[in-house]
């Protein structure tokens, strides 16, 4: 069988020697081949051959032909393709490289042919893919440094096979030291004609007849079965080099074709080995990178590459792709040569937005990144960075649909550290290519700065405000109408403002594609971690129609987290890291890590490689755990490593409990003092504020100077595993979250390590309480209110470094004890309420600390802890924030129950802090009715007013409070009353277009025409502001439709100059007078013109009619 195949074969050699082209491929036919020589093209030369050259040109192009290709014919239009009696077609050879490219784009350039002997069958010879493309890689390399342009701007051409002939030319050149790293960094654009990047069942049907082939022939069928549909080495190739194009991101087109390929005259001998004749040789699924501009052409696999004239329908589509790339080729290069680093701080910014960003008070992501990576070691060389060629991570990094990648993975797998890769990766990305934007956050658990969504959604919108300052105009009007105020860091710390916010600018048209990289989602806060995983479901879930596709999340997390896989599990795609995965990176970290190890303990050679045996054999595909091996290596002696390594403990429980197992048990209770205090601190301690709470807690006193130094080596006993720096004010952290994990889990509960929230919150509430209360301070004179003032200047200067007193310097444990106390209280209650006589903590020797708990338990509504603070002697008319009393903040809470509480024990109704708002202002602002309710019936003033003018009932109003205006009413509040603007409630009410108000108001005998400072009616606010239906309403009423205000504009006017269309529409259906004119003698029509409101022109001259 295979001689007579091999026979019919020969007989089908052309007549000048040349093979047929035995594949479906980019071959010459035989008529072409036997060509006369009037109509010959000229003879390609092999390697590098210069189609077209010019004096001084600014950018090379090379094209590769296909794999079975006569370089003679591979872009040569030949004239027996044209089709009969139609004008415009060449009348002899036509090679659009040569004689059409260089004519039309707008730059000088050279056009090169990268030749090669491309046989598969007959004297074919013996190559690899990889050979080919080194060779191109030579070839152009020798000709740069020859023409002295190394960096000259390139754009590679591949048609078939010989697009894979240019992917795996830069997948080689754009490695590390590599020696034509010149020529990946200057290639700002690739055309792909037909290039199977996934592979192509012609080349299977190749591969078949070569194997048939005698020997004596010798097939050469490796290149073929490399190109066989989801070859290995072609997923591999293309992971690698999706990979580059979006880290450099440099545009690429896919062309693919229509039309089948008819075979039949070329191939007779695949008619009898398939009953196809005609294919489509490269699908549009395989021709076609994911992410990447796709082009249809409406041609056959033999022709996508060869084009007749400048009016080819192809060459129209593939023309001015080309072009685009060479007019992107100075900033797109200068853009990767010189990247443009992503702003850190605030100093790059001005005026408004500076201030703003100063006052959000967001700890500097930058800081955060490199506490983590000075943490967790620096990444070895080569590790992380398999994420890149990952189908899921290429599809959610350029894919237009896909908006959420999930990266799951078990504690100490090591995603924090995969995180902190991605985030260095992405960055120079984008510092590449500043039109994108990459934000990122990194939960912890253990630090309240980084665990609470308010926490991780402003920091987001603080990095993108730095990077996209045109964006602040989503946050500017909030900002200049607050600046003054506590409202505006209120609107910092609201989940849901932040969540509109952010929405906003991630959809406005300018921010292009923005990167969202959030690590460690699991640890941040379980109770309201919902209003964020509700948020990022939203944002997910946008449909790809539009700009929508642009956002791109990338979150880390556990297995198994209940409330964010019942929020996302239908969300995006997950990528597992299992051992599968980390098994390669885990055991170049296990030779990094013990090669250093072997160096500092100066280990012999054959331990050297137990050590690395044993630890990849029981690392359990955990980072963390051989670490924790490693740490412990540390500290043993070199003739007991070997015994070490036979009792190594398994899994990272087993490794804790062992670890702390081994803590003498003299130790043992500062070692449960110190883990306590790391399990509920609010931030990160530093080590010497660990050392102060823990000498306040063995001695009940305040220490310093020598006397600390007694309790310098008290972390000593838990140090594998802490993570400190070896400087005095480095911070403290557990190795792991998963070491606070294992400390709470229920199943360590009759150890001795164990503890729970409540324990680890009410030791250190006593440890703060006693540092606070000690004699020192109370004979030195310390007041804790005049610092909390003082602390109040640095919350409205944050540029001001925040001890502006120098009053913490001195006390080590007084600046966290000071902040965290009242939370700690807070947290825990319920069991300190249960505990306290057991505290052994006299709450009457520190009046000012009562005092203040007694505050922010009334704040919170713990209705036990405050009736056993007033036991205790409490001041129930202390003033804390701005003159605030208990009674206060818990009628702004809504508190009902503390209110009546505080009212019982003889709280003064009236009250005022130092705005002058008393307990009832406070309640009607805040809509709390029931409070509002029983305060009146306690005999509150209902005529009260504020510093401003304003009585309950203004500010119920202006808060939008329908329940507690109706109540004030109902209890007789003046309705026309007016503050220092002159504004009634009516006049409030259309201002904010509460239309229910403004109806209830109206029917309670408001006052239409009443006018505030500068003239305005609640007609005309409601008309100004834009509130239809409020004007409507008004109307109804009776309102005077041509009142004037001081400036002499009427409400028709005041709608013309907002552009509020619907308004002025209704106000002159209502017969307002169209004529009318401003105090500069403007119509109305000129002032519509002038300010550009296009549909009130149409409709005014429609009225003019």
């Amino acid at each position: 069988m295979r001689e007579v195949i091999a026979q019919e074969e020969l007989k089908k050699t052309s007549g000048d020697g040349s093979s047929v082209n035995l594949t479906p491929s980019e071959g010459v036919s035989p008529d072409e081949s036997n060509a006369s020589n009037k109509t010959l093209p000229p003879a390609a030369e092999p390697g590098l051959q210069i189609l077209h050259d010019c004096e001084a040109p600014k950018i090379d192009i090379v094209a590769v032909h296909g794999l079975g290709a006569n370089p003679d014919y591979a872009w040569v239009w030949l004239p027996k393709n044209n089709p009969p009696n139609r004008r415009g077609y060449p009348n002899k050879p036509f090679n659009w490289l040569r004689e059409l490219l260089p004519a039309k784009i707008s730059k000088p350039c050279r056009v090169l042919a990268f030749n090669y002997d491309s046989r598969w069958f007959r004297d074919a010879p013996q190559q690899k893919l990889s050979s080919i493309s080194d060779t191109l890689l030579d070839s152009l390399r020798n000709d740069r440094e020859q023409n002295k342009a190394i960096d000259r701007p390139l754009i590679f051409i591949g048609h078939s096979f010989g697009g894979n002939v240019i992917e795996q030319a830069i997948v080689s050149a754009s490695r590390h030291c590599s020696p034509y790293l010149s020529i990946s960094a200057s290639t700002i654009g690739v055309v792909f004609l037909g290039t199977p990047h996934r592979g192509s069942p012609a080349a299977a049907w190749g591969a078949i007849i070569a194997s048939l082939m005698p020997s004596g022939l010798a097939p050469e069928d490796r290149l073929l079965k490399a190109l066989e549909k989801h070859s290995d080495s072609l997923g591999d190739r293309l992971r690698d080099f999706s990979g580059w194009l979006f880290s450099e991101s440099v545009p690429v087109v896919c062309a693919f074709e229509q039309l089948v390929t008819d075979y039949s005259s070329r191939l007779p001998l695949l008619g009898t080995l398939s009953p196809r004749e005609h294919w489509f040789v490269v699908d549009e699924d395989s021709a076609c990178i994911d992410g990447h501009h796709k082009i249809s052409l409406h041609t056959d696999h033999l022709k996508i590459n060869k084009y007749y004239g400048a009016d080819d329908p192809s060459f129209k589509l593939i023309y001015p792709e080309i072009q685009r790339m060479v007019e992107d080729t100075d900033e797109g290069l200068n853009r990767r040569r010189n990247p443009k680093p992503i702003p850190t701080d605030e100093t790059s910014t001005s005026g408004g937005l500076q201030r703003c960003l100063q006052r959000m008070r967001v700890k500097n992501p930058e800081d955060v990144l490199s506490k983590i990576e000075a943490q967790k070691g620096q990444r070895v060389e080569n590790t992380c960075e398999w994420i890149l060629k990952r189908e899921e991570f290429s599809a959610w990094a350029v894919g237009t649909n896909s908006h959420l990648l999930r990266l799951i993975g078990s504690p100490g797998i090591g995603k924090t550290m995969m995180a902190t890769f991605l985030v260095r990766f992405l960055k120079c990305k984008i510092e590449k290519n500043p039109s994108e934007t990459f934000i990122h956050f990194f939960c912890d658990d253990k630090d309240q700065e980084r665990k609470t969504p308010t926490a991780i959604l402003r920091s987001l919108v603080w990095q993108l405000l730095l990077q996209r300052n045109e964006l602040f105009e989503h946050v500017q009007p909030d900002f200049e109408k607050y600046e003054e105020s506590r409202t505006f860091e209120s609107l910092f710390n609201d989940v849901y403002a932040l969540r509109r916010i952010l929405k906003n600018m991630l959809l406005d048209e300018r921010s292009d594609k923005v990167f969202v990289l959030i690590d460690a989602l699991d640890e941040c806060e379980a109770s309201t971690r919902k209003d964020l995983l509700s948020w990022i479901q939203i944002i997910s879930q946008l449909s790809p129609a539009g700009d929508s596709g642009k956002i791109k999340i990338l979150l880390t997390c556990r297995p198994h987290i209940n409330d964010i896989e019942d929020e996302l599990q239908d969300v995006g795609t997950q990528l597992q890291m299992g051992s599968a995965e980390i098994n390669h990176d885990l055991a170049k970290y296990i030779d990094d890590r013990v090669d250093e190890l072997a160096n500092r303990k100066h280990y012999p050679l054959s331990l050297k490689r137990k050590v690395i045996e044993t630890l990849k054999r029981e690392s359990g595909n955990t980072f963390l755990w051989v670490s924790l091996m490693i740490a412990e290596l540390k500290t043993t002696f070199l003739h007991k490593v070997e015994e070490k390594l036979n009792r190594l403990p398994h899994g990272l429980n087993n490794t804790y409990s062992t670890i702390l197992d081994r803590i003498p048990d003299e130790n043992r209770e500062n070692a449960q003092f110190i883990l306590r205090f790391m399990v509920a601190a609010l931030r990160p301690l530093k080590k010497t504020e660990l050392q102060a709470a823990y000498a306040t807690w063995k001695t009940n006193s305040r220490l310093s100077g020598e006397d600390m130094q007694l309790y310098s080596d008290i972390l000593s006993v838990c140090s594998s595993i802490l993570h400190a720096g070896s400087e005095d004010n480095a911070t403290l952290n557990f190795c792991h979250q998963s070491v606070k994990d294992f400390l709470l889990d229920e199943h360590t509960a009759n150890t001795w390590y164990h503890t729970s929230v409540d324990e680890a919150n009410i030791l250190i509430f006593k440890v703060c309480w006693m540092y606070l209360s000690a004699d020192e301070f109370s004979q030195s004179g310390l007041d804790f209110c005049s610092l909390w003032s003082d602390l109040e200047i640095d919350f409205d200067e944050p540029d001001k470094p925040k001890d502006q007193r120098g009053v913490f310097s001195p006390y080590l444990f007084l600046e966290y004890s000071y902040d965290a106390w009242k939370e700690h209280a807070i947290r825990s209650h319920k069991a300190l309420l249960r505990d306290w006589h057991n505290l052994a903590i006299d709450v009457t020797k520190a009046p000012e600390l009562r005092d203040n708990l007694l505050f922010w338990t009334a704040r919170q509504g713990y209705e036990d802890v405050v009736n056993f603070l007033l036991d205790q002697g409490a001041n129930i008319e202390s003033r804390h924030e701005l003159g605030v009393t208990p009674l206060s903040t818990a009628a702004a809470s809504g508190h009902e129950i503390i209110v009546e509480l505080l009212l019982d024990r003889g709280a003064n109704i009236e009250a005022r802090n130092i705005s002058g708002v008393t307990p009832l202002l406070i309640a009607a602002r805040e809509g709390h009715e029931s409070i509002v309710k029983l305060l009146l019936d306690r005999g509150a003033n209902i005529k009260v007013i504020n510093g401003c003018g304003d009585t309950p009932l203004l500010l119920a109003t202006l808060f939008d409070s329908k329940s507690a205006v109706k109540l004030l009413l109902d209890n007789g509040a003046d309705i026309e009353a007016r503050d220092w603007v002159k504004d009634t409630p009516l006049l409030r009410a259309s201002m904010k277009g509460s239309e229910s108000i403004v109806k209830l108001l109206l029917d309670r005998g408001a006052n239409t025409e009443v006018k505030n400072k500068i003239g305005h009616t609640p007609l005309s606010i409601a008309a100004v502001r834009g509130h239809i239906a409020v004007v409507k309403l008004l109307l109804d009423n009776g309102a005077d439709i041509e009142t004037r205000d001081d400036m002499h504009s009427t409400p028709l006017l005041l709608a013309t100059e907002k552009n509020h269309v619907s308004t002025v529409k209704l106000l002159l259906e209502r017969g307002a007078d169209i004529k009318v004119k401003n105090k500069e003698n403007q119509t109305l029509l000129s002032i519509a013109a002038a300010g550009g409101h296009e549909g009130i022109v149409k409709l005014l001259e429609q009225c003019l009619q």
